[in-house]
């Protein structure tokens, strides 16, 4: 009687664990689908410059519309990406309205997001795939380099000199990155604004 329900507990035990693998093994095909390895994307020639009307800041932050993020619900990178053109909408809208220090916030932190995304997936791609047929633009560097570009206006206005030389540094290093990854309007753009915000005496 006692050999019968330890084999019983025995092939119990066996089921669970099999349930437990399977259950891993999905969730790894999802991690897959999470990370842009399921469908094809369309490729570009290295030297293509995908135009404002295909590649843009308003698109990005339609693609990124939604329930917000808030960085200690975000688990994914892609989560931290969302939430971070979240806060840069935000910083946008307040810039538009002209409140430089309510923008100020929001942009900073919005760089603090990417900067997460940039530890694990450091080149921008034109179209993304994140899972199943999902396909987003993903610009981590150019962001990153736009939102500098912003805080540089931001910090002249609010007279924080000593901000603006740092702010030009990272948001320059942010927008080579970007070039060399892919081509854009909007990054040929930002260079345009660097060159215009601080000229070169």
């Amino acid at each position: 009687m006692n050999r019968v329900n330890t084999k019983r507990i025995f092939c119990l035990f066996l089921v669970i664990i099999s349930g437990i693998l399977g259950t891993r093994c999905a969730a790894t095909k999802e991690e897959l689908h999470a990370h842009g390895d399921m469908a094809s994307v369309k490729t570009y020639p290295k030297d293509y410059v995908h135009p404002l009307t295909e590649i843009n800041l308003d698109k990005v932050i339609n693609e990124n519309r939604g329930l917000k993020v808030l960085i200690e619900n975000a688990t994914t990178v892609h989560d931290y990406y969302r939430g971070a053109v979240q806060e840069k909408a935000g910083g946008e809208r307040l810039l538009k309205e002209g409140k430089w220090e309510e923008a100020q916030i929001p942009l900073e932190k919005s760089n603090r997001f990417l900067q997460v995304v940039l530890r694990y997936l450091s080149e921008d791609e034109a179209y993304r795939n994140i899972y199943g047929d999902t396909v987003v633009i993903f610009l981590p560097n150019l962001l990153m380099a736009d939102n500098y570009l912003k805080l540089i206006t931001l910090y002249k206005k609010m007279g924080k000199d000593k901000d603006i030389i740092e702010a030009e540094r990272n948001g320059k290093e942010y927008l080579s990155r970007s070039l060399a990854s892919v081509k854009t309007e909007w990054a040929f753009q930002v260079k345009k604004g660097f060159e215009e915000e601080m000229p070169k005496n």
